[in-house]
């Protein structure tokens, strides 16, 4: 018998008790709110959002694994956070990193075959908007890919939180033969659509995104007046032939059902006609790569994935073999190839970043980068190629064109915005280790500042508010005798056994890249 006292809100509340219950989501969830907070104002939120990504470094490899795959290889390969933001723009790598951490959280804590089947159809929706805004001239195609993707963001809270529910849903919809979206209004008191939207909200979601959620039927499809609802027919396209896909019919049902569907959305996608079967065959191409990417897995036991072999001709009959049982529940991160490990740990190694990072900075010296772009481009290649502990930072100090002060214009690692408050290096009248190293136009590293000898090089506001045990290196930018600024990196003691001569041979090559920009660009 149907649950006809529930209502959307109750549901959503057990969903929020259910995710709170693993306990990286409380974090995660906080870390999301923050991401849709910012905006593009400037450069202090673009530098404030690289360094919430760059604080994660498994999300800080994701993102960049993403902006490198098939569909971003116009840009050629990207290796820093802060290149990529000035390429895709801050808000498509906020979204991007948003769904980089929904889409790893749950498929790291999923256990049903159902919910892994609701990931692999909204990263399919994704990529299928994706390539429609490309054919229909949508401005942002990353915007569609990523409405796209979150259309049924409902569902897949309900599949993760609420396993039990779904098997609920399905078995109300098969025994009275109605709508999967009839059972679930009937079973949780609202629609899928309700419990996303509801959600999205209150964890600040942008209100494009939230408004993709909606599903569009009968007038509303003409609805073409914003940008909006373009993403909104997108979205309810897209998700509507994975609908299709995941139908279980034979090819050529499916065949006339999409084409009754670019019918029935004829006023947006009339210009469809004849060519889906080549945008659904290159979506799922594409789909392969990104299940890589997202480390989930196309396997046969998946509904989505086996359906879709009878769209492409290719499934085969009878019972399932044995590799479809053993397969589902896989969890391809508990074991890996020893190519895979060797790999990937070549590509994060630190001579591998600091080497893509100089690159990135030629890259960006030779393009349309202004001084601040290229700026964060070293700041993030150095932070990430010392890989400094979390208490880590590196800073960008530029010298007051009126005053005789170094401050903070950029900064990465932990405490950046309470550090810009007080790190401020007075210039000249000091025998400490700051105006030394200006006034001689040397880099200086000090392994540890504890020692009595070196504590007496450091001024007193340096002192009062550092830790003692941590090392620093300081490398001045020195233009035709005149002090510019000045790269400080900052981590602990502890942690610089690991650097090597080479690595810190890197540090000069980007200063003197710096240099390079200094004299060739303008500062914004």
């Amino acid at each position: 018998m149907p649950e006809t006292e529930g209502n959307t809100e109750s549901i959503k509340d057990l969903v929020l008790i259910r995710l709170r219950e693993y306990s990286d989501f409380p974090a995660m969830s906080n870390t999301i709110m923050i991401i849709n907070r910012f905006t593009t104002s400037g450069d202090a939120s673009i530098s404030e959002f690289a360094n919430i990504v760059l604080r994660d470094y498994a999300l800080t490899s994701k993102v960049l694994k993403i902006v490198n795959s098939v569909n971003y290889a116009q840009f050629g390969e990207v290796s820093t956070i802060s290149r990529a933001i000035t390429l895709l723009g801050i808000e498509n790598i906020k979204n991007l990193a948003i769904t980089l951490m929904f889409f790893d959280h749950f498929r790291e804590n999923s256990v049903t075959v159902d919910h892994i089947d609701s990931i692999l159809r909204s990263l399919f929706s994704g990529i299928l908007a994706r390539k429609i805004a490309a054919i229909v001239n949508v401005a942002n195609m990353e915007e569609a890919y990523i409405c796209s993707l979150f259309h049924n963001f409902g569902k897949v809270l309900v599949a993760f939180a609420l396993p039990e529910k779904i098997v609920e849903i399905k078995r109300l919809s098969h025994e009275q033969g109605i709508s999967e979206y009839d059972a679930a209004v009937s079973l949780l008191g609202g629609s899928y659509e309700e419990m996303g939207m509801a959600i999205a909200r209150g964890w600040n979601f942008p209100e494009k995104i939230v408004r993709s959620m909606h599903k569009l039927d009968g007038i509303e499809i003409g609805a073409d007046d914003s940008e909006i609802d373009k993403l909104n027919g997108i979205a309810s396209f897209a998700n509507e032939v994975a609908d299709i896909l995941s139908s279980g019919s034979e090819k050529k049902e499916m065949e006339v059902n999409i084409e009754n569907l670019v019918t029935k959305f004829k006023s947006r996608f009339g210009m469809l006609y004849g060519s889906m079967e080549e945008i659904i065959n290159s979506s799922f191409d594409t789909l392969k790569e990104f299940s890589g990417l997202f480390n989930v897995g196309l396997f046969d036991a998946v509904p989505f994935n086996r359906k879709f072999m009878t769209w492409a001709e290719k499934a085969e009959k009878g019972v399932a073999t044995s590799e479809e049982t053993w397969t589902e529940g896989f969890n391809t991160d508990l074991i890996k190839t020893i190519d895979f490990i060797f790999e990937s740990g070549k590509m994060n190694s630190p001579d591998s970043i600091f080497a893509k990072g100089i690159q990135d900075v030629n890259n960006a010296i030779l393009g349309d980068f202004s001084l601040n772009d290229i700026m964060r481009i070293v700041l993030e290649t150095i932070y990430r190629g010392m890989q400094l502990s979390k208490e880590g930072r590196t800073l960008f100090l530029i010298k007051d064109t009126k005053l005789p002060v170094m401050s903070i214009r950029f900064g990465f690692g932990s405490g950046i915005e309470e550090l810009k408050k007080w790190f401020n290096i007075r210039l000249g009248g000091s025998n400490d280790i700051f105006n030394v190293a200006i006034a001689r136009q040397t880099d200086f590293v000090i392994e540890d500042t504890e020692p009595p000898d070196i504590r007496k090089l450091l001024p007193e506001w340096f002192k009062s508010r550092v830790f003692e045990r941590i090392f620093i290196v300081l490398l001045p930018i020195i233009i035709n005798t005149k002090p510019i600024g000045m790269f400080y990196v900052e981590g602990d003691r502890e942690g610089f056994r690991k650097i090597s001569g080479s690595h810190l041979n890197y540090l000069k090559i980007l200063r003197d890249q710096t240099v390079m920009a200094v004299k060739h660009k303008h500062w914004d």
